[in-house]
């Protein structure tokens, strides 16, 4: 419990008049606070009454900052940009070392929100921005921008979590309650945030809420959270370096909690990685994991969907795949616990591939599972699952050695857009059983009853017509458009191979027949900047450059003097250059018809634009 003294020797002591009270501004023009800091300790001074707002104007504001109990009768105490756009605000500290490594750091601080900021710790090895811990209850973290560090070793990795509660460490059992993280944006760090709430003797941090972010770019992981009660919903999670990779990561998640909707591609570029990992449910109740897409691709262990020490856990229509990973260690479904847990695990209207040729299905306990049915178990292997010591080759076998999955079938599910795992597959469409606790699919569509769709996508097979669209900078030609695998393809360009090169912008088309027998069209509308040559390079409207489209000659603007200019094609390939002076034109007869990127110098300054070649 808090205590009340504190609180009691700031009201006896502070008038009534002195405490914060309504809107104040921080920064810019005739503010009410020229500093952050001086913003911050005059809160902790003088206390509040009632809703406070600090209006945090555009500018970069360097320091650390303190909270703790506020005294008097606060509200919510908001700390916002006051144009409502994290990028206009940005919060730096450079830390130097375990001590000093945070922006923010919360001791029981009550109702505080965090809103539209970018949090940028500067420091390579101590890099977190908020660290919170004792009973920080009603602490809302909305809309920012957290930019961490870039640096990917393991060695105290920890130091590296953007946001950060170490509960354990202060001894208490006075957790953080009704913690909401929503709407955010994480870059890089060697992890998005860590929470460790206490939970002796059955402690949870209770109401924590963790939705809709966007976690681009871990080392380890994503999510990390231990002894807490509430949802883990609608976030994604990516990352194309992975070093020992886990999207998500829970352990006494429990008494109901949720891990549901959420997108995760994983690439480890380092070992192996898995995409949720979820253990110790305690004898609690209600608990699920549902409609969540998972992408793991590595060249170690790859575990797509790993539990343990489960107790009521449902886990029911995720799509999980296994891309790549070491054959003998890696299962798109994995219930590790090496003896007798809660023994009624559901498993239900799952996903479970592995294209890395190991086990769609693996318990290592008999039993463990209670209920397992109407599951896609597919595996590019020899054998598709293990239960105990006995492997089954396919499901006949499985659905015999387990006596489970009456309704489970062994398509490949060829998803048309990987690492996307939405679906098209006739094999698979309505191959599903409704089943209550889950009445809608990833993207908030209704389920069929009494027939559904396995997995997060509820789908109707389209005959026609599938479509991805793809945005990429010049930089990414030629683009790797990659069909599924397993089919047969005949492409507008009129290869057969699986994959192909794109060399230009614009819509490709391939007609796909997978291993089931599922024919329709692939088509990916690819979308290029082709102004990202030089970084240095001030960019120039289309109709700057004159003409535009040009058949003979070309004419740069912004030239005076002697200077130099280069044209490249679309795949970046020089194709003409030489000197030019006082926009002097250029003769570009020699051309053939195409788009091409003109880049020239102008004294210090390089430009960069792009024509037209009729």
């Amino acid at each position: 419990m808090k205590a009340l003294l504190p609180i009691v020797f700031v009201n006896c002591t502070l008038g009534a008049s002195a405490q914060l009270t309504g809107t104040f501004t921080v920064g810019g023009a005739s503010p009410d606070y020229t500093t952050l800091i001086e913003a911050v300790n005059d809160l902790n001074a003088e206390g509040a009454t009632g809703n406070v707002v600090f209006n945090i104007r555009p500018g970069t504001y360097t320091g650390q900052y303190d909270l703790g109990i506020i005294g008097g009768a606060p509200g919510s105490i908001t700390f916002k940009s006051e144009t409502n756009n994290a990028a206009d605000v940005i919060l730096e500290h450079d830390a130097s070392g375990s001590v000093d490594n945070y922006i923010f750091r919360l001791e029981a601080t009550d109702n505080l929100v965090f809103q539209a900021l970018t949090f940028r710790p500067v420091n390579t090895w101590f890099a977190r921005a908020i660290n919170f811990y004792s009973e920080c209850n009603l602490l809302s973290i909305a809309s920012c921008v957290f930019e961490g560090s870039t640096e990917p070793n393991q060695n105290s990795g920890f130091e590296r979590t953007i946001i950060f509660c170490g509960q354990n460490v202060i001894g208490t059992e006075d957790n953080p309650q009704d913690v909401i993280i929503s709407d955010n944006i994480f870059h890089n760090g060697y992890a998005g945030m860590e929470l460790d709430f206490a939970g002796d003797l059955g402690a949870r941090s209770e109401g924590l809420i963790i939705t809709d972010n966007l976690f681009d770019d871990q080392y380890a992981t994503a999510i990390t959270v231990h002894n807490a009660v509430g949802q883990i919903g609608d976030n994604i999670i990516r990352t194309s370096h992975g070093n020992f990779f886990t999207g998500i990561r829970t352990s006494f998640f429990d008494h109901g909690s949720q891990i549901r909707r959420n997108r995760i591609e994983a690439y480890a570029t380092t070992g192996g990685c898995t995409g949720i990992e979820c253990g110790n449910t305690q004898n609690t109740t209600g608990n699920m994991i549902s409609n969540n897409m998972v992408y793991c691709h590595a060249s170690g262990d790859v575990w797509g969907l790993a539990v343990y020490n489960m107790w009521d856990m449902k886990i029911l229509h995720n799509s999980v795949l296994v891309d790549a990973g070491n054959a003998a260690q890696s299962y798109a479904f994995y219930h590790l616990s090496n003896f007798a847990d809660g023994q009624d695990a559901l498993v239900r209207n799952n996903i479970f591939a592995n294209n890395a040729g190991g086990f769609a299905y693996k318990v290592s306990v008999a039993g463990n599972v209670g209920t397992e049915d109407h599951n896609d178990l597919f595996s590019t292997g020899t054998e598709i699952s293990s239960q105990g010591a006995a492997t089954y080759a396919d499901v006949a076998a499985h659905q015999s050695g387990t006596g489970q999955g009456t309704g489970d079938v062994d398509h490949d599910p060829g998803f048309p857009f990987v690492p996307d795992l939405h679906l098209n597959s006739c094999a698979l469409d309505g191959a599903g059983e409704y089943f209550f606790v889950s009445a809608a699919d990833i993207d908030g569509h209704a389920r069929g009853n009494p027939a559904c769709d396995i997995g997060a996508d509820e789908f109707s097979f389209n005959a026609g017509t599938v479509s991805m669209t793809v945005d990429i900078t010049d930089q990414e030609l030629p683009y790797i458009l990659m069909a599924p695998s397993g089919g047969i393809y005949l492409w507008s360009q009129g290869s057969t191979t699986r994959a192909i090169e794109a060399p230009l912008e614009g819509p490709y088309t391939c007609e796909f027949t997978d291993a089931n027998g599922c024919t329709y069209t692939l088509q990916w509308t690819l979308n290029v900047d082709y102004t990202t040559g030089l970084s240095e390079a001030a960019v120039i409207p289309d109709d700057v450059l004159y003409p535009n489209p040009a058949r003979m000659h070309i004419t740069l603007p912004n030239t005076t003097g002697a200077t130099w200019y280069n044209i490249t094609d679309l795949h970046g390939r020089n194709v003409q250059e030489g000197p030019l002076t006082d926009r002097s034109p250029i003769d570009i007869c020699g051309l053939t018809p195409g788009i091409y990127v003109v880049r020239w110098a102008d004294g210090d300054a390089w430009w960069v634009g792009r024509v037209v070649k009729e």
